[in-house]
């Protein structure tokens, strides 16, 4: 079964996207995948929290994260899936200021820009989330591609990267 890591700023209450959180659980439930969501856990020591968020971000297929406004642990849980090699879909809401340079230019993702939940609903349902792969296209900036039983697409631009023959 593929278990999706949301990832979004929790700690400063001015920073939370509650409704983009609620949003992807509904959704990636609804498609029947498994999320690990900690947003919707309750406090921990601290040492307890980088464990468990460490050890679900290894254990994940992909990550879906919210990048609108700074934070240190998004930052840290990017920067795990890029090491690991995990598929990462990047969300920014439309009206939010800049996105981290060291966030655009990271490897291994794709962004997403969004102004409402149903702008989320659609991006989501809208691919193939069972079958990700990192994968650079050769005509845009996106690194994520999914794989179907006939090709690998580009989930930046939709380009068929490659035919696969069975």
């Amino acid at each position: 079964m593929v278990l999706v890591y949301l990832s979004a700023p929790i700690i400063q209450k001015e920073s939370r996207k509650d409704d983009f959180c609620s949003t992807v659980i509904r959704v990636i439930e609804d498609i029947g995948l498994n999320i690990f969501a900690p947003q919707l856990l309750g406090p921990a020591e601290p040492e307890e929290i980088y464990r468990r968020d460490v050890h679900n971000v290894r254990l994940s297929d992909f990550l879906i994260v919210e990048v609108s406004n700074p934070s240190l642990g998004v930052g840290m849980e990017i920067m795990l899936g890029i090491e690991l090699k995990k598929p990462l879909l990047l969300f920014y809401d439309a009206e939010a200021g800049p996105i981290s340079k060291m966030v655009t230019g990271a490897d291994g993702k794709v962004m997403f820009e969004y102004r409402t939940t149903d702008d989320i609903e659609k991006i989501l349902r809208n691919y193939n989330l069972e079958n990700l792969i990192v994968q650079k296209c050769p005509t845009c900036d996106a690194q994520v591609a999914e794989v179907d039983d006939e090709q690998i697409r580009c989930l930046g631009c939709g380009f068929e990267i490659h035919h696969t023959t069975v």
